[in-house]
């Protein structure tokens, strides 16, 4: 059974034909959905390197039975009147030859993936993993809010009507987006390793009486306001000046010089320091090992993947009250998306109180067993069996069963 997969996020290839992704979707990702599908199809953004320097801290994304279909953005106008009928020819071919779609939303792609399903009576399903008004209300551009209603009753209207729905989240994707009447399921798309009680011991062991040097850290696309970076510095400043050796240490995909530039201004530039990006697993968890402090200061979210693996690794966490963050810390480590003063404060009495750090660091860990690799891949499988199940039923070709599949 081949699958039409539809998002918006942007893969880089060279002249080998191989993709990558920035981190976020290496090809582990898709083995989720080849345990019971035969093969996919991609349909996404895509930008050409230059050369192969550009892709050493990437990940592959590109492997057996999944292939590329590479899209103009849908997301700004001009784009949506000059190429949508260039798009809709192309996800009209591809749909045509897949037995179904799956499209991971909020997304411009995803959206038209289902649209044309719809024309062409094909079964779909959504993955909801963010939301659509949080996102583009704070993206940063007068643009992005003129468009944020819009999208939001758009995704909803799509979402609703869906035979299938799988949410990142437990409760706060579903409120907003609810699914009337179709198969729901809750599944982070986060996996990570069963924790190793080693991991927290040495985290208690790092805790020292008096540690001034303390290091925060954050995860997150530079691209753009969402994950709340210009929050991060601002709130850091404030750290600094109780704590001068403090450090702020930051991962994630995208351009870091603007970021610098505040960071200038801030007259914190010498205590901040941008790594790039790190290939998802163990080089992740050794960077957040080398953290005292996590913090997700962001302004939209699903259910945050690196809030969960810095749990994992017994880090102390503050977040905001942005999406499914608060589904997975304290409600005195959460501040409002955007309040500088409340994450500032919080920051400076995290930093300073060497017990608040131990109770984190042992409570996330725990909290961190619900979303090991191994509970999350059988119900996620359970739900991709289920949707197998209903396009087998709303269709007359012959399915492919993954060997073991029906064990389950």
């Amino acid at each position: 059974m081949h699958i039409l997969w539809a998002h918006d996020h942007t893969f880089y290839f060279n002249d080998s034909g191989k993709f990558f992704s920035g981190g976020k979707l290496p090809y582990a990702v898709w083995e989720r959905y080849l345990g019971v599908f035969s093969s996919l199809t991609v349909a996404c953004r895509g930008q050409k390197v230059p050369s192969d320097d550009s892709l050493k801290r990437k990940t592959l994304s590109s492997g057996p039975n999944v292939d590329f279909l590479v899209l103009p953005s849908l997301s700004n106008p001009v784009n949506k009147l000059t190429k949508r009928g260039y798009v809709d020819q192309l996800l009209t071919e591809a749909v045509g030859k897949a037995d179904a779609v799956i499209a991971r939303m909020p997304s411009e792609i995803g959206s038209e993936a289902i649209r044309v399903a719809r024309k062409l009576g094909k079964p779909y399903a959504v993955e909801m993993v963010a939301c659509c008004w949080d996102g583009l209300w704070n993206y940063g551009n007068l643009q992005g809010k003129l468009y944020a209603p819009l999208a939001l009753v758009k995704t909803r209207a799509l979402v609703k009507k869906a035979p299938f729905a799988l949410y990142v989240t437990e409760q706060f994707l579903q409120r907003r987006y609810p699914c009337s009447g179709g198969t729901t399921a809750a599944c982070s798309n986060v996996e990570i390793p069963e924790p190793d009680p080693e991991v927290l011991e040495k985290r208690l062991a790092g805790i020292r009486p008096g540690k001034r040097d303390i290091t925060v850290g954050l995860i997150g696309s530079l691209n753009g306001k969402t994950k709340g970076i210009d929050v991060a510095l601002k709130a850091f400043a404030g750290l600094r000046q109780e704590m001068p050796d403090a450090r702020l240490r930051i991962l994630g995909d995208g351009p870091s010089d603007g970021w610098k530039s505040l960071a200038e201004r801030l007259g914190v530039a010498d205590g901040v320091e941008f790594c790039g990006v790190l290939p998802s697993g163990a080089a992740v968890f050794e960077w957040l090992d080398g953290i005292d402090i996590y913090i997700q200061p962001s302004f939209q979210e699903g259910l945050p993947r690196a809030t969960i693996e810095a749990m994992s690794r017994a880090c102390p966490v503050l977040g905001s009250t942005a999406g499914g963050i608060p589904e997975l810390i304290a409600p005195d480590c959460l501040h409002q998306p955007g309040n500088v003063k409340q994450l500032t404060q919080q920051l400076v009495e995290a930093a300073g109180n060497d017990e608040w750090r131990r109770v984190q660091a042992k409570a996330n860990f725990n909290r961190a067993h619900q979303y090991t690799k191994e509970k999350l891949d059988q119900r996620r499988r359970e739900f991709w069996l289920s949707f197998r199940d209903y396009v087998r039923a709303n269709s007359e070709q012959p399915d492919y069963i993954p060997e073991g599949a029906e064990a389950l």
